[in-house]
């Protein structure tokens, strides 16, 4: 198993004072990490625009990339522009939503989209790798459209009526791509009232996913010989979730 960590330009933003592009660019390829683009950033990055990408691919400067969809979107012509944007950059995948394939105005996968968009892919040298979200989708779509990949994304699983073990057993061949993250502790959902709660994307081993869920992945990916990109997709704590924190750390000694 090769795990090439990176970060998410999403992470960048819940925070109010971030360094311009170039410079987080710099900072993270200082400390060996990539990058997943949003292209909805602070400022768009106009990945559709030649230019930009040019720009961008400047700044890059050979580091690991991978680029997240815009989430909600779809159609056969944008779906060539990502990916035509993708493989100038250098990312060898695209991450798709579950609402980047369907039908229109339905829940439903729109199997010749799919299907259109993996074989374009396919000749620009990118993976198309859909996150999850309901494991019944994920399965359907990946036996109705072959070279279609998966991303894993941890967090989203605990969001579901599904556990760990069954997302794995079914999806785990077609794993080329990893969002890290947590969900939200058990001092803070005990507390927190639900208009409070935002359940996930929290720092990895300060949340509720259980040490042998976490001990069951890894395990699975050395299985399968894992190699590729395992993102950090994290948000900060609020200032009462963080007392709350550590509340029930000095509540253990009294």
């Amino acid at each position: 198993m090769e795990l090439q960590y990176a970060v998410s330009l999403w992470n960048y933003l819940h925070y109010q004072n971030v360094a311009n592009l170039d410079q987080l660019l710099e900072c993270l390829r200082k400390y060996n990490y990539g990058i997943e683009l949003w292209n909805s950033w602070r400022v768009p990055l106009n990945l559709f625009d030649r230019q930009a990408r040019n720009e961008l691919k400047s700044m890059l400067n050979g580091m690991p990339v991978s680029l997240h969809s815009e989430i909600g979107l779809t159609g056969s012509d944008f779906h060539r522009k990502q990916i035509d944007a993708a493989a100038e950059l250098g990312a060898s995948v695209l991450v798709l939503h579950s609402d980047n394939l369907y039908l229109p105005n339905t829940g439903l996968l729109d199997i010749d989209l799919a299907n259109e968009i993996v074989e374009y892919a396919r000749t620009c040298d990118v993976q198309l790798a859909l996150e999850n979200g309901q494991l019944p989708f994920l399965v359907d779509a990946i036996s109705q459209v072959p070279g279609l990949k998966i991303c894993l994304d941890i967090g989203h699983i605990y969001l579901t009526s599904e556990p760990l073990h069954k997302f794995l057993d079914a999806l785990k061949e077609q794993v080329v791509h990893l969002h890290i993250q947590e969900i939200m502790s058990q001092p803070e959902t005990a507390l927190l009232g639900e208009e409070d709660i935002i359940l996930d994307h929290y720092t990895p081993g300060t949340g509720g996913i259980p040490k042998h869920d976490w001990t069951l992945l890894f395990e699975t990916l050395k299985q399968i010989e894992y190699k590729g990109l395992a993102v950090f997709e994290i948000q900060p704590r609020n200032p009462l979730q963080t007392a709350f924190l550590g509340k029930a750390f000095i509540q253990e000694f009294l």
